[in-house]
C-alpha cells in the first residue's frame, strides 16, 4: 500500500485544536452557533474516513461507514428514548438539528471517528479476535471518560441523574462497553482482514478529538479526565511513530 505522511500538517492542526479549546471553555455558546459546532464535527471526523477510503476502496469503505453511522444513530436515539444504555439524558440543541427531536444529525460522525481510531489502535496490539474486542472496547470507553465530563461541563447534554464522576453516571459508562463491544464485532464481520496493514490516519481523527477535547478538560479544570486523555495522545503518538497523518 503505497502511503503519504501528512502528519507535519497534523501539528498544525493540533496549535489551532488548542486555541479553539481555550475559546470554547471561556464562552458560554449560543444555540445560534450551533451550524459552527456541527462543522466542527464533520471536519475532525473526514481524515479518518478518508483513510478508510485508502484502506477499504470506495465500495466497502461507504458500506463500512454507513453500517457504523446507522448504528451510532441507532443506540443514540434508544437511549434517548430508553435511556438505556447511557442513561437517561437530553441534548441541548448545541451541536446540531436532531432527528425527529431525539439524536443530533452529528452524532455519527462524532461516535465513529472515535470507534474507527480505538478498532485502529486494538488490531495493531493483537491478532487474537477476544483480545481485539476487549482492547477496542478499553479504548472506547477511557475515550469516554475523558470526552463526556468536558462535554457535560460545557452543556452539550445533560444527564437526569447527577452522576459521581463529574456529573456523569456510571451507567454510562456501561453503556460505552456495550457500544464498544458491539461496534468490535459488527468491525469482525464486515472487514475480514482488520489485522493486516492499514493507514495509520485512521487513528488520525481520533487524535484531534483527544487534543481538543483533552484541552477542554484542562482549561475547565476536570483533571482526571484531561490526565487520562493526554495519556491517550501519547499512546496514539507511541503506536503510530508520531505519524498519525500516513494515509
Amino acid at each position: 500500500m503505497d502511503m503519504k505522511d501528512y502528519s507535519k500538517i497534523f501539528w498544525i492542526i493540533v496549535l489551532f485544536l488548542i486555541i479553539a479549546a481555550l475559546f470554547l471553555s471561556r464562552i458560554t455558546i449560543s444555540p445560534d452557533l450551533t451550524f459552527i459546532s456541527g462543522f466542527f464535527i464533520i471536519l475532525m471526523a473526514l481524515p479518518s474516513y478518508y483513510a478508510v477510503y485508502k484502506w477499504l476502496g470506495m465500495k466497502q469503505a461507504f458500506v463500512f461507514l454507513l453500517i457504523l453511522s446507522i448504528y451510532a444513530i441507532s443506540i443514540e436515539t434508544i437511549a434517548l428514548i430508553t435511556g438505556f444504555p447511557y442513561s437517561s439524558f437530553h441534548y441541548n440543541h448545541l451541536i446540531g438539528y436532531q432527528i425527529g427531536g431525539y439524536a443530533p444529525y452529528t452524532v455519527p460522525f462524532a461516535y465513529v471517528p472515535i470507534i474507527l481510531g480505538c478498532l485502529y489502535l486494538a488490531s495493531i496490539i493483537t491478532t487474537n479476535k477476544i483480545k481485539f474486542v476487549l482492547s477496542s472496547t478499553f479504548f472506547v470507553l477511557i475515550t469516554d471518560m475523558m470526552l463526556d465530563p468536558a462535554a457535560v461541563a460545557l452543556n452539550f447534554w445533560t444527564y437526569e441523574t447527577n452522576g459521581l464522576y463529574y456529573g456523569v453516571p456510571l451507567m454510562n459508562f456501561l453503556g460505552w462497553i456495550i457500544t464498544g463491544v458491539i461496534a468490535s464485532l459488527i468491525t469482525l464481520v464486515l472487514i475480514k482482514d482488520i489485522f493486516k496493514t492499514k493507514p495509520k490516519g485512521i487513528v488520525s481523527s481520533l487524535f484531534m478529538i483527544l487534543i481538543f477535547w483533552s484541552s477542554v478538560c484542562i482549561f475547565l479544570e476536570l483533571f482526571i479526565p484531561g490526565i487520562i486523555g493526554m495519556f491517550l495522545i501519547g499512546y496514539v503518538l507511541w503506536q503510530t511513530r508520531l505519524k498519525v497523518g500516513e494515509f
